[in-house]
C-alpha cells in the first residue's frame, strides 16, 4: 500500500512497532515522499503525539488506512483475557484511536478518505478466531456508523478485504520466510490489491463511502473499467 501510494505522488507516514519493518519498507520504496515512525497502536500518548508531529509536518492528512492486526491462532477455552485484550486493542481499539487523530483534521479541510482493512474474519467465524473475529465484526459495525456521520462532512468510510490468501498482517517478513513453503506458495501478491486503495483513498463523503469491497475484485474492475466510475460492491459480482 505504501509503495502504491508513493508511486502514484503521495506523501506517505507508515509506521509499525517493529523497526525492522519499516527498515525494509524504506529501502524497498526508496522514496523522500515516504516517512517512517515507530509507535505502538496500544499507546494512546505515542498515537496523539505522533499524530501531532504528521499534522505538523504536512499540515493535513487526505487519507487513513487502518491495517495494523494481530491474529493468535487458539481456541476459546484456552484464551485469557489478556489475550482477548491485546487482540481487541490492536484490531479494533487502535483503529478507533488513530480515526480520532486524525478526523477532526479531515473535517476542518471538508474532505478525506478512511479506509479500515477487514478480513473474511470481518463476517464469518472461524474456529481459533474469537478474539479476531470480534474485533473484525466490530471494526464493521464501527466503519458502517461512522459512514453515516462522516458523510456530513464529505469524508469517506469504506472497508477493504483482500479477497485471496496473503501474507497474515501479524507475520513479520522474517517470521513470514520462515514459513513452510507449501504455505507461502498460497499467499498472493499484495499489488494485486494496490489500485483498489488508490481508488478508494481518492473517495469523499460525496463519492463511494460506506461499503466493503472484495480488495482484489475492486482493482481488477478499476483497472478495466477506469477510475471515473463509482463502483459498488455488487459490480464486482462477475469479477474474477
Amino acid at each position: 500500500m505504501a509503495q502504491g501510494f508513493v508511486r502514484d505522488g503521495a506523501h506517505v507516514v507508515g509506521i509499525a512497532r517493529s523497526a525492522g519493518e519499516l527498515a525494509s519498507l524504506a529501502t524497498e520504496t526508496n522514496s523522500d515522499r515516504l516517512q517512517t515512525d515507530i509507535v505502538d497502536l496500544a499507546d494512546d500518548e505515542a498515537v496523539w503525539a505522533w499524530s501531532k508531529r504528521v499534522l505538523a509536518r504536512h499540515g493535513r492528512v487526505d487519507v487513513l488506512v487502518n491495517n495494523a492486526a494481530i491474529l493468535e491462532l487458539e481456541p476459546f477455552h484456552a484464551m485469557t483475557m489478556g489475550d482477548f485484550d491485546r487482540t481487541m486493542t490492536v484490531n479494533l481499539r487502535g483503529a478507533v484511536l488513530c480515526t480520532r487523530a486524525f478526523i477532526g483534521a479531515m473535517r476542518e479541510a471538508g474532505r478525506g478518505s478512511i479506509i479500515n482493512v477487514g478480513s473474511a474474519a470481518s463476517f464469518k467465524g472461524f474456529p481459533e478466531e474469537t478474539h479476531y473475529c470480534a474485533a473484525k465484526f466490530a471494526l464493521e459495525g464501527f466503519s458502517e456508523a461512522l459512514a453515516i456521520e462522516a458523510r456530513t462532512y464529505n469524508v469517506a468510510v469504506n472497508r477493504l478485504t483482500p479477497g485471496y490468501l496473503i501474507k497474515p498482517t501479524s507475520l513479520t517478513l522474517e517470521q513470514a520466510a520462515a514459513t513452510a513453503r507449501e504455505v507461502r506458495g498460497r499467499w498472493q501478491d499484495p499489488e494485486r490489491m494496490i489500485d483498489a486503495f488508490t481508488y478508494l483513498a481518492l473517495q469523499c463523503g460525496s463519492g463511494v463511502t460506506g461499503y466493503r469491497f472484495d480488495a482484489f475484485a475492486l482493482a481488477e474492475r478499476v483497472r478495466a473499467g477506469g477510475w471515473e466510475r463509482q463502483y459498488r460492491p455488487e459490480d464486482l459480482a462477475q469479477v474474477v
